[in-house]
């Protein structure tokens, strides 16, 4: 019972943030939505850092914390050419430590900074920009509604159902229950979200855009639950249960959107694509 008040509470400041990430982009300025994507680079990289340990040399860990302080304020006040050239320059500086630090430099220690270059801080790029395109309101609600109600959804119906599971070796609690049901959630919250807020606003014709709304529900669904797959595939590779404790009950940040930033990179595209 404990640990459920403890995870509703954090559920309930995790809301908060968001909601009011949403209102000031409205209400004051868009740009200040970036301060909650900025909120999660930081947080997620220094989770990352933590995390990999030994596995990075210490001299790449200062670029993966530089990267994720300078990344996102780049793309604000100098914009996306200035966040691509940060990024590449970012993976050639760790190429370069390797001949430089080669007493400490593994190929393994240099995939690990890579992956820590790619996840969180080059995942996040795709939400980024869908702050800046046409209906992003529509895309970013989109990114933040399937995500957690595929989570919960999922979480729900496999804990109600259980049966096989889906992917034992990476999550061993995760049924095909559970990710039939977060297809089913993610799918339906698409939808009603359509009903309710965006109807007629994406496309001229009403069918192509409800057939739309569902794609995006599914699919975004799939990205979520991939998503979580991948993230469970690196702690398990690390062997650790959470990627932080910043969320008590929840795990670290990284532990809560890495769904989002998986569904971020398909809804862009679909958003990007639609024009």
């Amino acid at each position: 019972m404990k640990n459920f008040i403890i995870r509703a509470i954090t559920s309930v400041f995790i809301i908060a943030v968001v909601v009011g990430a949403f209102l000031l982009r409205q209400l004051v300025d868009t740009r200040l939505m970036h301060i909650l994507f900025y909120l999660f680079a930081v947080g997620g990289s220094l989770e990352m850092v933590r995390a990999l340990g030994d596995k990075m040399t210490t001299f790449n860990k200062y670029v993966i914390v530089a990267v994720s302080l300078t990344l996102i304020p780049l793309y604000v006040f100098l914009g996306a050419n200035a966040m691509a050239i940060l990024a590449i320059t970012a993976g050639v500086v760790i190429l370069i430590s390797m001949v430089f630090d080669f007493e400490n430099t593994t190929l393994e220690k240099t995939g690990c900074a890579f992956l820590a270059l790619v996840y969180p801080n080059l995942l996040l790029i795709p939400m980024v920009l869908t702050n800046e395109i046409s209906n992003a309101l529509i895309a970013l609600i989109l990114i933040f509604v399937i995500a957690p109600v595929t989570d919960g959804a999922a979480y729900i119906i496999g804990s109600l159902i259980k049966g096989p599971k889906l992917c034992e070796k990476v999550s061993p609690k995760k049924t095909i229950s559970g990710a039939i049901g977060g297809l089913i959630g993610g799918t339906l919250a698409s939808v009603i979200f359509w009903l309710v807020y965006a109807k007629g606003m994406v496309l001229s014709n009403q069918t192509a855009e409800f057939i739309l709304f569902i794609v995006i529900g599914v699919l975004g669904s799939l990205f979520t639950e991939l998503g979580d797959l991948i993230e469970g595939t690196i702690k398990r590779k690390l062997a650790i249960k959470d990627m932080g404790k910043l969320l008590p009950g929840h795990g670290g940040v990284l532990d809560r959107i890495d769904g989002n930033m998986i569904c971020a990179v398909f809804v862009y595209g679909v958003f990007m694509f639609i024009g």
